[in-house]
């Protein structure tokens, strides 16, 4: 730290000099939430659950060591995702996929989660839904009184009895994987739209957070997860390993005969006003356009595919998929681009707009639960690899993974969707010179053109066609440049469209 803010640190705390010289204290400041939510934070990390393992880290690093033996020491403090992904999930209502062996923590951090809720111990203990192959719908959700079914003459007369874990704020659901197909479906309608359907009856629930657990992910349930159900969850964190370093609390939990879910301090439960107004104040953190910008050059890339089509609105790895083909049947040496530099080569799918939503709400948590006044690049850079996690799939047959030193991340997906992410901001800053006049021609469009001239307008559409000219004349067509040549003819269009609507006014 520079010494000038380590003094300034110093200084400003509550004394105050007063008249005559006198000391005077300042009142302590209230805890806000975010305070809250640190203390529960800190709990978790140092009484409940160890864990050692603070993978998302902030500020310039320092790298101690050399070659394949490096460890990086950051300057800002750092956070187990392991452990604050769970209460970023419980602040934000959102759906929390937690993978790992058995015995790693994954149900009790889930449990933890539901009792920071106000959630009576044993009733969270009891509302888990283990999944099994013989799971049915009823065993679910719930099941038609046994009297209404003799007597109802038509389905409204059928009272159902819900299974009462639906009413809770946070909904666990052990081994998702173990679900059969059926069943996921009418857990799928429950997750995405907020209700369940039996016998034409109809129960609503309020927001909720869900915590999913899976032994793995790679597919290695009793059954396959239907895809949509899969993109239904907002992110995927892996536990860690128990470090031995800890091995004298697991002496102390034997030898007090407790768990660390039944001593969750009072303070640290949050109300049902505190879970909705820390949910408000986080979607209330603003993310800068340079942020924004960030994130849709790195996303935009990974959709891109040159050869799914000659048709620019069709140069999409959708266009593949839907035609049952992956990248590695196009990714090869007929297309121009070089592979070691195209992120696009890498990934046999893109970015689905709930993914981008997904993203954006926890970097607005990560930046509300730091202290930050707005998100980061950075907040970005931890959440990116958990939230993309089960939705991006490599390119096995990708130059990029031919090379020895790169096979290592197809076993560590986050890690390999770290560096995508790591490389794409560094393409970023390269080509912000060349994305910057077409940044001004938006910024004109957003401004209104409503009142321009039909010379205006023509104006406009020739300058538009000309950058898109200077774009295809001096870099080749890669992902960065399909993005803004999308952009610009939509532009190109919208004016043209508002001269149509002129000559067709009387």
């Amino acid at each position: 730290m520079d010494p000038s803010e380590l003094v300034n640190s110093w200084l400003d705390g509550r004394a105050r000099l007063g008249r005559g010289g006198a000391v005077e204290l300042s009142a302590r400041a209230a805890p806000t939430l975010s305070d809250k939510a640190q203390r529960a934070y800190t709990w978790i990390a140092t009484s409940a659950i160890h864990c050692p393992y603070d993978d998302m880290e902030f500020g310039k690093a320092v790298h101690v060591g050399q070659g394949e033996q490096q460890v990086a020491l950051h300057g800002r403090v750092g956070y187990a995702s392991f452990l604050l992904m769970p209460l970023l999930t419980l602040l934000t209502s959102r759906r929390l996929l937690i993978v790992g062996a058995p015995g790693r923590g994954k149900t009790t951090m889930a449990t933890l989660m539901a009792l920071l809720s106000g959630q009576p111990l044993q009733s969270a203990r009891r509302s888990i839904q283990h999944g099994h192959p013989q799971m049915t719908t009823s065993d679910l959700l719930g099941s038609p009184l046994p009297g209404d079914l003799v007597r109802a003459t038509q389905a409204s007369d059928i009272q159902v009895a819900w299974k009462a874990w639906l009413g809770h704020r946070v909904k666990i659901i052990d081994e998702y994987n173990r679900i059969p197909t059926k069943t996921q479906s009418a857990l799928l309608s429950l997750m995405a739209d907020g209700y369940a359907e039996v016998f034409e009856q109809v129960y609503t629930c309020g927001p909720s957070s869900w915590f999913m657990t899976a032994n793995d992910d790679l597919g290695g349930g009793t059954f396959p997860v239907i895809e949509a159900l899969k993109d239904r969850i907002d992110a995927t964190v892996r536990c860690t390993p128990f470090n031995a370093r800890f091995i004298d609390s697991l002496v102390d939990r034997i030898e007090g005969a407790h768990a660390p879910e039944s001593f969750v301090p009072a303070d640290l439960i949050f109300t049902e006003e505190e879970l909705v107004e820390a949910d408000a104040l986080i979607r209330a953190v603003p993310i800068p356009k340079a942020v924004q910008d960030a994130l849709g050059f790195f996303a935009g890339q990974l959709d891109f595919c040159r050869r799914a089509s000659t048709r620019l609105e069709s140069m999409n790895k959708d266009t593949l998929h839907l035609a049952g083909r992956k990248v590695a049947n196009v990714c090869n040496e007929d297309c121009p681009l070089d592979k070691a530099e195209s992120l696009c080569t890498q990934t046999e799918s893109g970015v689905s707009a709930r993914a981008y939503q997904s993203l954006i709400h926890y970097a607005k948590a990560l930046a509300w639960f730091r202290g930050a006044e707005a998100v980061e690049i950075e907040d970005l850079r931890q959440l990116t690899p958990l939230v993309l996690h089960a939705r991006l799939a490599p390119n096995l047959h990708s130059p990029f993974f031919q090379k020895a030193e790169h096979q290592v991340l197809l076993a560590d997906r986050a890690s390999w969707i770290g560096q995508l992410f790591d490389r794409a901001i560094i393409q970023h800053a390269a080509y912000d010179k060349v994305r910057q006049p077409i940044r001004e021609m938006k910024a004109r469009f957003d401004e209104g053109h409503r009142s321009l001239t039909t010379a205006q307008l023509r104006q406009r559409m020739a300058a538009v066609r000309q950058q898109m000219e200077d774009l295809l004349r001096r870099h080749e067509l890669n992902g960065p440049v399909y993005e803004d040549l999308v952009m610009l003819k939509n532009l190109y269009y919208s004016y043209q469209r508002s001269l149509q609507e002129r000559r067709a006014t009387p």
